[in-house]
C-alpha cells in the first residue's frame, strides 16, 4: 500500500495546517480580553471591607505631585472594626484623571495591624465628585484578626460625592 499526495493543492494544505492553529490561538486570546462581552466579566461578590469617610474635595495641583493623608473607619467581613490610615502621592494627568500611589494600614480596636501598598487611577467629575479604582498589595506581617490579609491582594473602588462623603469598597483577589 502506498500513501502520497498527488494533488496540486498539497502546498496550500500544508501551509493551512501550520497557520490554522496560530489563528485559533489569536482568536481565543482576543475573546479573553474582549470587554464588550460582559458575560465574561468576573463577579467579585460582596466586598470584604466597607469604609466610610469624609474628605475635603478638590482636584490635585496640575503642575506637581500632591501629598495626601487620609483616615477612615471601616468594617471587615461585617464583624471586625478597623481604622484606616495612609499617605499617598497623587500626580494629575491633565485630563481629569490622576495616578495615585501610597501606603496604608488597618488597625483594629485590639491593635491588630495589616499594612499595604496601593496604586490607583482617579477620575474627577465636573460636579467635584470623583472615583478611584485600584489595587492593594498587603505585606506578610498582618496580625491577629487581620492575619488573613498577609501576602494577599485586594482590588478596590472608592467613590467620593461632591460634599466630600466617601465610600471605599475592597475585595480579596484570590
Amino acid at each position: 500500500m502506498r500513501f502520497g499526495l498527488k494533488s496540486n493543492n498539497t502546498l496550500p494544505l500544508i501551509i493551512g495546517f501550520l497557520i490554522l492553529p496560530s489563528i485559533a490561538t489569536v482568536i481565543q486570546y482576543s475573546q479573553a480580553i474582549d470587554s464588550t462581552n460582559t458575560s465574561k466579566n468576573i463577579d467579585l461578590g460582596k466586598p470584604f471591607l466597607v469604609e466610610q469617610y469624609q474628605i475635603k474635595i478638590g482636584k490635585p495641583e496640575t503642575t506637581n505631585n500632591s501629598i495626601l493623608s487620609f483616615t477612615g473607619k471601616g468594617i471587615i467581613n461585617g464583624t471586625v472594626n478597623i481604622t484606616a490610615v495612609g499617605n499617598a502621592t497623587e500626580t494629575f494627568r491633565n485630563n481629569d484623571t490622576s495616578y495615585i500611589q501610597g501606603k496604608a494600614k488597618y488597625v483594629t480596636d485590639n491593635k491588630d495591624i495589616a499594612l499595604y501598598d496601593f496604586y490607583a487611577i482617579s477620575n474627577y467629575h465636573p460636579d467635584g465628585s470623583f472615583d478611584r479604582n485600584g489595587v492593594a498589595i498587603f505585606d506578610d506581617g498582618a496580625t491577629g484578626r487581620l492575619s488573613s490579609l498577609s501576602n494577599s491582594v485586594g482590588v478596590y473602588m472608592d467613590q467620593v460625592e461632591k460634599n466630600g462623603t466617601g465610600t471605599f469598597l475592597m475585595w480579596h483577589w484570590r
